[in-house]
């Protein structure tokens, strides 16, 4: 309930560009390669040749820097005590690894976003 009411108050201060397909809501994959096609149909049909290039960002949500992320937030625009709850938050985010029936200790995540949250 707290992250689709902090989603709700930061959507007019997070605006990404139309040609960005990969972390939007209602775009994805298909968006892109009709885009792509289209794109190429047009040129090709008028005799151009053409050359493209592709980014595949890896691991996007897991290089977040917790320590960058409030002043990229700060920067948007995001109003302050949003961003002060988002590092309160995550400044106090430890993890343990479980496997084989043994938990790890616990440790600090200094990078990353909470994956699988509406969020993030």
């Amino acid at each position: 309930m707290l992250e689709n009411i902090l989603l709700n108050k930061c959507d007019d201060y997070l605006l990404t560009d139309d040609l960005q397909f990969g972390f939007k809501k209602s775009v994805g994959c298909p968006q892109a390669v009709f885009t792509l096609r289209t794109v190429v149909q047009y040129f090709t049909s008028r005799g151009s040749t053409i050359f493209a290039a592709a980014l595949d960002i890896s691991k996007p949500f897991d290089t977040v820097s917790h320590s960058l992320l409030p002043k990229s937030l700060v920067k948007a625009g995001v109003p302050n005590w949003i961003v002060l709850l988002l590092v309160n938050r995550y400044s106090k985010l430890c993890v343990a690894v479980h496997g084989c029936g043994v938990i790890s200790q616990y440790f600090v995540v200094k990078s990353g976003v909470r994956q699988g949250t509406i969020l993030s």
